[in-house]
């Protein structure tokens, strides 16, 4: 119980940094790879075209997902299935006229509301799906969402102009009758335009469930929704510039350094680090996201979406490496960290042996995915990708057979038609 006694003294796990400076612009990238997955490519978008700020190149099908724009000149050197690539190149005169020729769009003038306005920010590269959720109480999440991850205080104290702007369109695109902006408990916050509530600071606490407790005193109330505070600086800043979302917020961090950027969407990992003066050494584990919840990366070409928390370099021999094959030794650690009250050793065994359907007795779909039980496990496994891995296996299954049901049922209704007919 030692990793557990640790881990609740650990300053690390509290969420406040005393960082109130603005962040600093990030590189000029010399290479951007999109994420594309599921989006249709807008018409003579194909390799070796060139492109310029601003300008679409591929819409989702999905009302609340954002369409793909180009963060810079260039020449799209590939597209794949999944990614856009696209290399720097000093633009030409057309070029330059293009970039500047698009529309600025005053969305603080403008009247629209709900659907119309999200199908506006969809087209300007918005993800709009946590926004404009059917709610009586809309709850922000001011609270960093990792340790390590530091960008909340400066959103909330050096940018309080994009808040606000952020919180006129929220209340425009949201049903809820009341918003409630939930800050750490220390942060001595106080904003005329939006009710604050103050809560607790200590990791895991910032993830969404337990915010919304914090905030109202209950699991999982009716008629209550939660966003981040990260879309809500992105809806911000989408409404001063009146331009399309080709830019987020990232922290760039490792032991000794630490540091919050706009950065430029697809930007290549390696240029960031490069940028940032964070060196990777054989054996460094480089993680997209958060020190606990985010994802090891295998290369420096991997890129930063606007949904990217940070990025960051865990140094060769500060963790203990985690062990795929290693057996659990039923010490009871990971039931101890647990926020949700779950078994993490139970999950992540029927995991390891693909008995995925048993996990939907042991309610994995409750599971937080804080990465507490992984960070306590004393055999170092791999808990919670083993936990992430049972979920996306059930939610596979689950989509299969919604799928034959649909073709089904479509089947059933062509012959009773036929039948109908003859």
């Amino acid at each position: 119980m030692k990793e557990l006694f640790q881990m609740m003294q650990d300053p690390r796990f509290h969420l406040l940094y005393g960082i109130t400076q603005r962040f600093s612009l990030g590189p000029q990238p010399q290479r951007v790879r999109l994420n594309r997955e599921g989006c249709r490519l807008v018409e003579g978008v194909t390799k070796r075209a060139m492109v310029y700020p601003n300008m679409r190149l591929a819409v989702h099908p999905n009302p609340g997902k954002g369409d793909v724009l180009s963060p810079i000149f260039g020449k799209i050197s590939d597209v794949s299935e999944r990614s856009i690539f696209i290399d720097y190149a000093v633009p030409d005169e057309a070029q330059r006229q293009a970039a500047e020729a698009v529309e600025k769009i005053d969305l603080l003038a403008t009247k629209e509301t709900g659907a119309e306005l999200a199908t506006l920010l969809k087209r300007m590269g918005l993800n709009t799906r946590s926004l404009g959720q059917d709610c009586k109480m809309l709850i922000i999440n001011g609270l960093n969402p990792d340790p390590g991850v530091t960008w909340a205080e400066p959103m909330l104290l050096a940018h309080q102009d994009t808040l606000r702007a952020g919180l006129e369109m929220l209340r425009r695109l949201s049903p809820a009758q009341r918003i409630v902006l939930a800050v750490p408990k220390e942060l001595r916050l106080h904003l005329n335009e939006v009710e604050v509530a103050h809560v607790p600071s200590q990791y895991p606490a910032s993830i969404n469930a337990l915010v919304v407790k914090a905030v109202t005193g209950k699991e999982n109330p009716e008629g209550v929704g939660i966003v981040g505070l990260h879309n809500v600086w992105g809806l911000g800043h989408i409404a001063i510039t009146g331009l399309p979302l080709t830019e987020t917020v990232v922290t760039l961090g490792s032991r000794e350094h630490s540091g919050n950027y706009i950065v430029r969407e697809g930007s290549l990992i390696g240029e960031l680090l490069e940028f940032a003066h964070i060196p990777l050494h054989t054996g460094d584990t480089l993680v997209r996201g958060g020190p606990l919840r985010g994802e090891s990366v295998d290369n420096l070409t991997r890129s930063v979406t606007l949904g990217t928390a940070g990025v960051f370099v865990v140094e060769a021999g500060t963790i203990p490496p985690m062990e795929g094959h290693s057996p659990c030794i039923n010490c009871g650690a990971c039931v101890l960290a647990c926020p949700a009250r779950l078994s993490p050793s139970i999950l992540s065994r029927n995991a390891e042996f693909a008995l995925h359907d048993r996990n939907i007795d042991e309610n994995i779909f409750s599971c937080l995915e804080c990465g507490l039980c992984g960070y306590v496990c004393i055999a170092r496994r791999p808990v919670l990708q083993y936990i992430r891995l049972s979920k996306y296996k059930l939610t596979q299954a689950a989509e299969t057979r919604r799928r034959v049901e649909e073709e089904k049922a479509a089947a059933l209704a062509e012959a009773a038609k036929d039948q109908g007919g003859n």
